[in-house]
């Protein structure tokens, strides 16, 4: 372990240097890509929701099914009973409704328990040792 404290030396050496090399670079870096990050990063977590949140009402309603639309870029899911529209994830008026699906094969519909079955296939269950 003589080595060990050499390393450490250079290690702190090159850390400083790059840093009072770089470092203001990192600042203004960080700055500037903070919010494009957080933007990125909010809209991927809405997504998210959206799709757990219409999946969790699909099981709730009879016959329910899902249907993913994408629209400028975003998707929006329709919740279906039967054949029937109960609501869209995120909300959407209901005015544009017809818009959104008039290229849409209603029949790619995805059964609520579809989602459900998936994700238990994902999280098996962990039996404890005693």
């Amino acid at each position: 372990m003589a080595g060990a404290g050499k390393a450490n030396g250079k290690l702190a050496k090159n850390l400083v240097k790059y840093g009072v090399r770089y470092g203001p670079l990192v600042v203004e870096a960080v700055r500037h890509g903070r919010e494009p990050a957080q933007q990125a990063l909010q809209a991927a977590w809405a997504k998210r929701s959206a799709r757990r949140k219409a999946a969790e009402h699909a099981l709730t309603v009879r016959e329910g099914s899902l249907l993913k639309v994408i629209k400028d870029g975003q998707a929006i899911f329709f919740v279906f009973s039967g054949d029937a529209i109960v609501t869209t994830y995120p909300a959407v008026p209901q005015s544009s409704y017809p818009e959104l699906l008039r290229h849409a094969d209603l029949d790619n519909r995805e059964p609520a328990a579809v989602p459900a079955a998936r994700k238990a296939q994902f999280l098996p269950k962990v039996r404890r040792k005693r």
